[in-house]
């Protein structure tokens, strides 16, 4: 799908990238710029920047930036067309879209039509719980179901909770009744196909079925719990081109808000913890879909929650869940807590029997990953010698994950204070485990990268850099032609684009935007707008730097010119070395990018 460019600009001049970004990143002001923890990496101190007078964001600490299109993109990971369409809709904006490229538009009307149809489908199964006609018992057992749980009619509504009936083609018919292709419900993960003949059947029978709604309230997924013994207890849908379990929490939609309000966030694992949590006044809460906790989910959730709180049952299930979790949480440094709950219940039946204050007060008391980890060890191998010794085995490993090394030093100590051993002795274990394990590769270093810099001449970026923040120095550039003057391809064509636009322009920079081709350009372009110069004369500091620009590239073209005229006069049989160390040299220098 195409879009139009000047709609492209209306939609960037309308949006505010502050207010966008700050749905999912915590933003704090700082000088001109915000700061926050970036969604795209892993980091503990911000490094993330949003400048809402240029309307672009930058990472200082993996280079990702550009607009806000192109953060709602890469956060969202989707495409630039329903990028657009999104704050598009946001702003009440209406665009008219042009066929350009056939694989993007069937990309583009395929997530549209999954969209479409899972909203139909929750429709269905909540009209067939809700469905109380006098003789029709088909929602009866459901609705009973919920009843017994404690589930208020109020939350059925909030969340859309439906039946699907015990039935092998009630979706199938119902595709069939309205002209809907199979093949995208197929996609949806909402029927499957017959292996022995063919036809199609429904994945879901016989279910109290849970919506999975996206942040932008749109319904991805379908979860489906059986009210019996039968199994498997818990399906969800499969990862669909709307749907990725490693990304979306569930109940997040709803409890976003709550979490910002909080500061924090309480995890726990199923559809019914969550409900009944909510129900209770506890909304700053979302599930993990029973499935394992991804950096992605961390990552999102400290958008909205600068502390996490994992909230799991006491048996042996719950503790090995807590301790999967935990490594994820390490390794993004988020202030997370372990709260086990008393023996025999999970945080549905909890708050349900004693309701939301005692469980604040027991959320109180929750430990810290190291206290907990420490007190699963202590369980296991007891406090003798050999059990100490067993304790210090199995701290090390998670004492190398923790990034910040003055919190690692004070977890050391606490150790050692534990276990009665000497504090010397235990930090020689772990600096011996993190010299020989592959933590020191796999953990510790793996945000390290090499620098990316461009293989050109600094000049060559600080020009560029000037044109975005003082686009009135453009005409001079213009004037002395300078451009030519550049080595590095890629800063040249950038900088021909930007001298393409009117300067004179209120939305400069997100015009310049706007007119890059690629991810790469934008992140470029964001990274040199958010440099601010210090200077009393910035047209003096501009017609310095071209003037130094130009006369670097004469300079080397005039030697190299000298050696070759002088090899030719002498029929110097390097001469063709000499025009060959000419190119090198320029491509060395300044990388022909």
């Amino acid at each position: 799908m195409y879009i139009p460019e000047e709609k492209v600009s209306e939609i960037l001049n309308t949006s505010d990238i502050v207010d966008i970004i700050s749905e999912s990143v915590i933003l704090k002001k700082s000088g001109r710029n915000f700061f926050g923890l970036c969604p795209f990496h892993s980091e503990k101190t911000p490094s993330f920047s949003v400048n809402a007078s240029k309307q672009i964001f930058h990472c200082f600490g993996c280079s990702a930036g550009g607009n806000v299109l192109s953060y709602i993109m890469k956060y969202h990971g989707i495409t630039f067309p329903e990028a657009a369409k999104m704050l598009a809709r946001k702003y009440n904006i209406t665009i008219e879209t042009k066929d350009i490229d056939p694989a993007k538009r069937k990309e583009f009307l395929l997530k549209e039509s999954l969209f479409r149809l899972n909203k139909t489908v929750m429709g269905i199964y909540f009209d067939e719980l809700k469905n109380s006609a006098p003789g029709n018992k088909v929602g009866d057992k459901a609705r009973k179901y919920l009843k017994q749980r404690g589930i208020s009619d109020d939350i059925i509504q909030q969340f859309n909770l439906g039946f699907s009936p015990d039935k092998w083609e009630s979706i199938v018919k119902m595709l069939k009744e309205q002209k809907i292709s199979k093949n995208i419900a197929v996609q949806c993960g909402l029927i499957l196909g017959r292996q022995q003949k063919t036809g199609y059947y429904d994945r879901f029978r016989n279910r109290i079925m849970f919506p999975i709604f996206d942040v932008n309230m749109q319904v991805a997924g379908f979860g489906g719990r059986v009210m019996d013994d039968a199994m498997p207890k818990y399906m969800n849908s499969p990862d669909t081109p709307v749907y990725n379990k490693s990304r979306i929490l569930y109940g997040l939609h709803a409890a976003k808000q709550f979490c910002r309000q909080t500061g924090f966030v309480y995890i726990v694992e199923g559809y019914f913890d969550f409900l009944s949590l909510y129900q209770h006044g506890i909304k700053n809460t979302v599930a993990s879909l029973g499935t394992a906790l991804t950096p992605d989910h961390v990552r999102i959730l400290k958008g909205y929650a600068a502390k996490m709180v994992l909230v799991f049952d006491s048996d042996a299930a719950g503790i090995n869940a807590a301790k999967r979790s935990i490594k994820i949480f390490l390794k993004e440094g988020v202030d997370t807590r372990v709260l086990v709950l008393p023996e025999g219940n999970d945080p549905d039946s909890y708050v349900v029997k004693h309701g939301q204050k005692a469980f604040n007060e027991l959320a109180k008391n929750a430990k810290t990953v190291m206290q907990f980890l420490l007190q699963v060890s202590i369980d296991t191998h007891g406090l003798s010698v050999e059990g100490r010794i067993r304790i210090l085995d199995d701290m090390k490993q998670h004492l190398i994950l923790i990034q910040d090394s003055a919190l690692r030093s004070l977890y050391i100590k606490d150790l050692a204070e534990n276990l009665n051993i000497d504090e010397k002795a235990v930090l020689e274990k772990v600096r011996e485990h993190y010299l020989n394990g592959p933590a020191k590769r796999s953990y510790l270093n793996e945000s390290t990268k090499e620098e990316n810099t461009l293989a050109s001449d600094r000049r060559e970026e600080q020009m560029i850099s000037l044109m975005l923040n003082f686009p009135e120095i453009i005409d001079e550039i213009k004037n002395r032609d300078v451009l030519d003057c550049f080595y590095s391809e890629k800063l040249k064509r950038i900088a021909k684009k930007i001298i393409s636009i009117d300067p004179g322009k209120e939305a400069f920079i997100t015009d310049v935007m706007v007119k890059m081709e690629n991810s790469e350009d934008q992140e470029l372009i964001a990274s040199y707008a958010m440099n601010d110069f210090v200077s009393e004369n910035i047209h003096k500091t501009a017609l310095s730097i071209i003037n130094r620009i130009i006369r670097v590239r004469k300079k080397q073209q005039n030697t190299l010119t000298t050696k070759i005229k002088s090899a030719e006069k002498g029929c110097d049989s390097d001469l063709m070395e000499l025009l060959k160390q000419k190119q090198a040299e320029i491509q060395q220098l300044h990388g022909r990018l």
